[in-house]
């Protein structure tokens, strides 16, 4: 759990020295998605911009605008499967809540809901362990985002709690949404990733950070 605080603190710290810069790109991702079309290479944009601030490289405009051509269609490939995997966990959710009666019907419900939260948590990992991997393929980094999800139970889980507060809290105030909750996420996952990777001897050894916040 102390990882998991650690890295928490780090990305707090980030964000408050990059805030400005950091609320720019949490715009334009936000501007971005509302197109629904150019959601999937905004979100590739705003996590290659987070991915360079982390690396202690800092970030400009084009950080976002070459993410966003550099994985765009990697950030289509990640957007189809996400779609395949939401109708799939909610048509399951949907029927076994219809279900009103039965051990088995409660299981298989707990059981689908506990795959839903897993795939949540994948979302964590996928695009900063596809930018640190030398394979910049999207199903390699779904493995990788899977172990690193099945890895370390309690350590997600705090990442998630945090996560979870901050979107709600962005959502009841609004304002945040504009300028900071979505950077701040990208950023968690980020730095999440450098931590679990370091812990695991996995980061590769020319793959350099930032000095410590």
């Amino acid at each position: 759990m102390q990882a998991a605080f650690e890295v928490i603190r780090r990305t707090a710290a980030d964000c408050w020295n990059s805030f400005v810069g950091l609320a720019v790109t949490n715009a334009l991702w936000l501007a971005a998605s509302l197109t629904i079309i150019l959601l999937p290479p905004a979100t590739a944009g705003l996590y290659s911009t987070t991915n360079s601030l982390v690396r202690g490289k800092g970030q400009r405009l084009d950080t976002f605008l070459d993410g966003a051509r550099e994985y765009w269609w990697l950030s289509i490939q990640w957007a189809l499967v996400n779609i395949v995997v939401l109708v799939v966990l909610f048509v399951n959710v949907y029927f076994y809540g219809q279900i009103a009666a039965g051990a088995l019907a409660n299981t298989l419900l707990f059981f689908v809901s506990a795959l839903g939260l897993l795939w949540v948590t994948m979302q964590f990992y996928i695009w900063p362990v596809l930018m640190v991997q030398e394979q910049k393929k999207m199903r390699i980094a779904m493995k990788n985002a899977l172990f690193l999800s099945l890895a370390s139970p309690l350590y997600n889980l705090v990442l998630l709690l945090v996560g979870g507060i901050v979107v709600s809290l962005s959502i009841m105030m609004l304002l945040p949404l504009a300028v900071f909750t979505f950077s701040f996420l990208a950023m968690l996952g980020n730095h999440a990733v450098v931590e679990r990777l370091t812990t695991f001897n996995k980061l590769p050894e020319d793959w350099s950070i930032a000095n410590d916040a």
